[in-house]
């Protein structure tokens, strides 16, 4: 059996994970969302990747997830499926669990199989609802992409002649020339604790000989209920009770092994769809191009894809560094110039990349706090004397503190960039200097410093 299958196979009776508030914003607290936390896939050749796989079963007509652990730069997939056929809507939300930003249903997709491919920073929810409750099976495949940091572009041009010396024409209409436009592991092993290891011996023998040896029964008696077992204290069981017990235990345990055979033959169907379709998706990875095409729901308007209107390009004398497809600067093999600009140039554009982090958190985190206070004002049902408003507005003051928190927070990490920029480009100046531009940050440097300080500061 394949690694991917034992996986899915191991996840089948894992319910439940870790349950804790995130995004969407809710104050029903009947409301209890599962956390699926992404993880590192750490297999060779998969660096950078994230992801989880999840089983449960369909116990409500709702059922509520969030997920966490990826970043603003990853290109994420949510795959969800019913195993079992059983049609379900799916939603995602990100302020709040009412506001639904995107939905589909599995009775209308290929292999009853749901993709979203989204870019969002911060957690955000899936819903899965159904009108057969019926506990049957259905997975939840998040996959998150290395980060890709190409959509800025490049912020150099080549250096005309004329711009070398001091003397030479510098206005800022010719700077501006050439703009820079732009353009567990992930299948984790689920911590399943002690389940894992009952699952998977139980795994084993249904592939072999179905519902015979010792193993399975031992194994299959620590998932019956005891409840009926139990006696009241000094109590014990006759032969006759035992012989009965016994008779019930394994007639329980062959229809336990019959479902388990037919829900793993339905498993083993829904991994093989599953891994044809996660293998185009890492295709689509590669093809950094179409990635922020298809990849276009942003959960929000907070995302940006696109560089920084009006932005100065900035004459070089080394144009031997470019952008490959995963976002790193490379160096050419026929350039002298680069050993002197590389490091320099990785500094540069990082803090072009954070300056844009820093932005689309800021602006992510207003956007929802400012929809949560919003919310939480048109369904509490406010007023000055009674108790449910007087619970809100506690919980309002205390959103109100974060975004001011959050304010204080990016003005101080907003001056430690500016000046790590400034670092970056002092260092830029001595390359170019060395290879006879003169005055490079006075005459070119500082506009783009500039732009970039007024862009970034902090307007609200």
């Amino acid at each position: 059996m394949k690694p991917l299958h034992k996986i899915f196979l191991f996840s089948l009776l894992f319910i439940g994970a870790f349950q804790g508030y995130a995004q969407p914003f809710t104050l029903d607290k009947a409301i209890q969302p599962v956390e699926l936390k992404l993880l590192a896939d750490t297999r060779a050749g998969h660096e950078g990747e994230l992801g989880i796989v999840y089983f449960n079963r369909l116990k409500d007509s709702a059922m509520y997830h969030y997920v966490t652990g990826h970043d603003l730069y990853n290109f994420v997939d949510v795959l969800v499926t019913s195993v079992d056929g059983t049609p379900l809507k799916v939603s995602l939300a990100k302020d709040n669990w009412e506001a639904v930003q995107a939905e589909k249903n599995t009775a209308n997709a290929q292999d009853g199989m749901i993709d979203f491919k989204i870019r969002t920073w911060g957690s955000f929810g899936i819903k899965i609802e159904t009108e057969q409750p019926n506990n049957s099976l259905y997975n939840i495949t998040v996959l998150a992409s290395p980060e890709k940091k190409t959509y800025l572009g490049s912020a150099f041009r080549t250096i005309n002649e004329d711009e070398m010396t001091s003397s030479g024409a510098t206005s800022p209409n010719q700077a501006d020339e050439g703009g820079g436009g732009g353009s567990a592991n992930y299948l984790l092993y689920i911590a399943l604790g002690v389940a894992l290891l009952v699952i998977g011996v139980l795994a084993g023998k249904l592939m072999g000989r179905k519902g015979k040896g010792t193993a399975v029964i031992l194994i299959l008696f620590s998932l019956l209920p005891f409840g009926g077992f139990a006696q009241d204290a000094g109590d014990f069981l006759s032969v006759e009770q035992f012989e009965a017990f016994k008779k019930n235990a394994m007639e329980d345990l062959n229809t336990r092994l019959d479902l388990l055979e037919s829900e793993r033959k339905l498993v083993d169907k829904a991994v093989g769809n599953l891994d044809k379709t996660i293998s185009t998706i890492r295709k689509q990875w590669d093809n950094v191009k179409l990635l922020y095409s298809t990849y276009n729901n942003g959960l929000g308007k907070c995302i940006s894809s696109a560089p920084p209107a009006q932005a100065p390009s900035i004459p070089s004398i080394c144009t031997d560094l470019y952008f490959e497809e995963n976002g790193e600067i490379s160096e050419e093999e026929d350039q002298g110039c680069a050993s002197c600009f590389l490091e320099a140039r990785k500094k540069f554009n990082n803090m072009r990349y954070q300056f844009e982090k820093l932005a689309t958190i800021y602006k992510c985190t207003k956007d929802f706090s400012n929809a949560a206070i919003s919310f939480g004002d048109d369904v509490s049902g406010f007023t000055p004397s009674g108790v449910g408003g007087l619970a809100w507005q506690t919980q309002r003051r205390n959103i109100e503190k974060s975004v001011t928190d959050l304010e204080q927070a990016y003005d101080n990490k907003y001056g430690e960039f500016l000046q790590s920029l400034a670092d970056a480009m002092m260092e830029l100046n001595i390359c170019e200097a060395k290879y006879g531009v003169e005055d490079w940050y006075d005459r070119f440097g500082y506009m783009y410093f500039e732009f970039m300080k007024d862009k970034y500061q902090r307007k609200d």
